[in-house]
């Protein structure tokens, strides 16, 4: 078994649609961060969350040992990448301690040499995965890209075989997966592993993904992952 725990959870905390199913009817929407980490040790959060996260101090509603991974949306320019590189740089001391990585949205078409330096920036401040989409990874080039910069690529188990063997931060995408299903990719995670790497497992069901979430996380328990 690998030393380094996988985390998982969903992608999100704060969605009304799971009121009364995976919170409370009367919970308090500004409740639901404490709520979630008793049942889930960590979360991968949309852009607009993890901000919110900041504003509202989610980090007080939230034991120390809980973990957020940051999901950051595409930058379209280098003026909006530039923003999002300092964004990270001046995030709040506490909240930065409970960071355990970062997604990028980064697209194959977006490969240059100043985005590559954008992303060895934010390298310097977190671990990192990129995000290339539902793409064939060699294809596509995001393979060798990843490679020259010591990274992964988020793995999309529904199209994708198997995840890259690059980098030191993995982070998988799951949505309707059966718990067959579920046993071998955590089983292909837990290879991945080996060697003290930190890697995420995150539901994005939008109906039930903590409930989702929740099972996979028994399921990794009995396996001992």
């Amino acid at each position: 078994m690998s030393e380094e725990y996988l985390m998982i959870g969903s992608f999100g905390l704060d969605v009304d649609a799971w009121q009364g199913a995976f919170y409370d009817d009367k919970l308090p929407a500004d409740w639901r961060a404490a709520s979630y980490s008793t049942l889930l040790r960590s979360v991968l959060l949309p852009q607009a969350e993890w901000q919110k996260a900041i504003i509202e101090d989610w980090i007080d509603e939230v034991d120390e040992e809980f973990r957020f991974v940051l999901y950051a949306e595409s930058c379209a320019n280098d003026k909006r990448f530039s923003s999002l590189v300092k964004e990270f740089s001046v995030l709040p001391a506490a909240f930065s301690a409970q960071v355990a990585g970062v997604v990028l949205q980064f697209q194959p078409e977006m490969v240059s040499s100043e985005n590559k330096a954008h992303i060895k920036e934010i390298q310097q401040l977190f671990p990192l995965c990129l995000d290339a989409g539902k793409v064939d990874i060699s294809e596509s080039g995001m393979d060798v890209f990843c490679d020259s910069l010591g990274l992964s690529c988020v793995w999309y188990p529904a199209v994708q075989n198997e995840p890259l063997p690059s980098g030191d931060f993995l982070v998988t995408l799951i949505n309707q997966e059966t718990l067959p299903e579920q046993r071998e990719i955590v089983s292909q995670i837990e290879r991945w592993m080996s060697g003290k790497r930190r890697a995420g497992l995150f539901n994005t069901n939008k109906d039930d993904a903590p409930l989702r979430a929740q099972e996979t996380r028994i399921l990794a328990e009995l396996m001992g992952v």
